[in-house]
């Protein structure tokens, strides 16, 4: 990586965080400044939902009225919001991470409050052939855009540096995503292209305008947008940012997902769908709700395929067994011809009582954990607590995977460990040498 490549990347991540601290961090002392956070710590947004004129305050302090003018901007910590209508009351305790976002909504109709937390998603800008304050009004208006689709945007950390095509690699994205715990990774590239030769020289330009939204429980691409602007203004490609980037946000958050489950016959098949490599069986993960056409492959089999229709906010399993390849070439069936000779009987002594004890209790304690490693992995991934409210989705999910995966093994094991105790004949009892059958004299 050049230095020119380095000290531009990190002037670009400060203009980023300066436009998201303009955006999000000063919001709320603009609209109630004795509900906002204080200017030196470290603070995070609640947006606060409830009908007109319910009054709203926070730990005790000053009251407003909703609606509010802009999401509250409190310090990081635990805090307490009460609302009043009339001679009702309600309180939530929240606890605000920060740079967060998160959403409380009061309802007094049903004397509920809930609370949810909104997509976070990690925004990564490039900018080529942009005048350095066009490249402050752009990003000033993809985060604005971005926003309109409740989608709480999140800087790179200070100390970060991306390798230079990690923006065109998805596991890249996904990984920086994972970093920052957000939910998806924004790319939003803008190049302005070369005029041509004896072309007049103006203000206006050419733009080339590439947006991606990677989505990191699927590991794959939400959505995307090519677009390019022809003889624009900073104002005209402003304008176009508007347009195309709520479009690009609002397509990837309202694609549905599923759950899918896949065990294989014999196990540790590579898998596939439409082509692209999931991993081995068994295998689960998150999906696109839709139809994909399952590949497994191992070898010295038939590799097996299956259409699958995954649902929407659904689990759904499915099983592939593989048959033996009956095409093998012929030196491998030469090498798999077993001779068997003449049976001779073998008299063995009864399997001692300790290993039968023994046996069976390793198989009770391995079926135990293979049980608790399955319920582990069942729960895997789904949440802890139902989303509530007009929630889409929740943040606290279960992660038992490995949990899970160690249990069974373990239990596999022990399981195995006591067939076997048990299974193991006894010794062989010596028997005499039959008569040798010589020539007679």
């Amino acid at each position: 990586m050049s230095l020119q490549y380095a000290l531009r990347h990190r002037w670009q991540q400060s203009v980023s965080r300066a436009v998201l601290w303009l955006l999000f961090g000063c919001t709320g002392v603009v609209h109630a400044a004795p509900l906002s956070a204080t200017d030196s710590s470290p603070s995070g947004e609640v947006e606060v939902f409830g009908d007109r004129g319910i009054q709203i305050s926070i730990d005790g302090g000053a009251a407003t009225l909703l609606p509010l003018s802009a999401p509250l901007s409190l310090s990081a910590g635990k805090h307490v919001i009460t609302a009043t209508q009339g001679r009702m009351t309600l309180t939530s305790q929240v606890e605000v991470r920060a740079g967060r976002a998160l959403e409380v909504r009061f309802n007094f109709n049903v004397q509920a409050v809930s609370v949810t937390i909104p997509p976070h998603a990690l925004l990564l800008e490039q900018y080529q052939g942009i005048p350095k304050a066009a490249e402050t009004e752009l990003a000033v208006t993809t985060v604005r855009a971005l926003s309109k689709q409740r989608l709480t945007l999140l800087s790179p950390a200070r100390d970060t540096v991306l390798p230079s095509d990690c923006h065109k690699q998805i596991p890249c994205l996904v990984a920086q995503a994972q970093q920052q715990e957000a939910d998806y990774t924004v790319v939003l590239s803008i190049a302005a292209l070369p005029k041509a030769p004896g072309e007049s020289v103006s203000d206006l330009q050419n733009y080339q305008i590439f947006g991606q939204i990677i989505d990191r429980s699927v590991e794959s691409e939400a959505s995307s947008v090519t677009d390019s602007c022809t003889s624009c203004s900073v104002t005209a490609l402003q304008d176009k940012l508007r347009q195309i980037l709520p479009e690009l946000a609002s397509s990837a958050l309202s694609r549905t997902k599923g759950i899918l489950r896949i065990q294989t016959e014999p196990s540790q098949a590579e898998l596939f769908a439409s082509g692209v490599r999931l991993g081995t069986a068994p295998l689960q993960r998150k999906m696109w709700a839709g139809t994909i056409d399952l590949r497994a492959e191992l070898p010295g089999y038939q590799a097996v395929e299956r259409r699958v229709v995954i649902s929407p906010n659904a689990e759904m399993d499915v099983a592939l067994t593989l048959e033996p390849d009956q095409h093998e070439p012929a030196e491998v069936r030469k090498r798999r011809v077993i001779v068997i000779g003449q049976k001779v009987p073998v008299f063995r002594e009864p399997r001692p009582r300790w290993r039968l004890f023994a046996g069976g209790i390793g198989i009770g304690v391995g079926s135990l954990l293979i049980g608790f490693g399955s319920g582990a992995l069942a729960v895997d991934g789904t949440c802890i607590r139902p989303p509530m409210g007009a929630a889409l989705h929740c943040d606290n999910l279960y992660s038992t995977f490995n949990l899970g995966t160690g249990l069974v093994a373990s239990g596999s094991a022990i399981a195995i460990g006591g067939i076997l105790t048990m299974a193991w004949p006894g010794r062989v009892i010596p028997q005499p040498s039959p008569p040798s059958q010589g020539a007679s004299k």
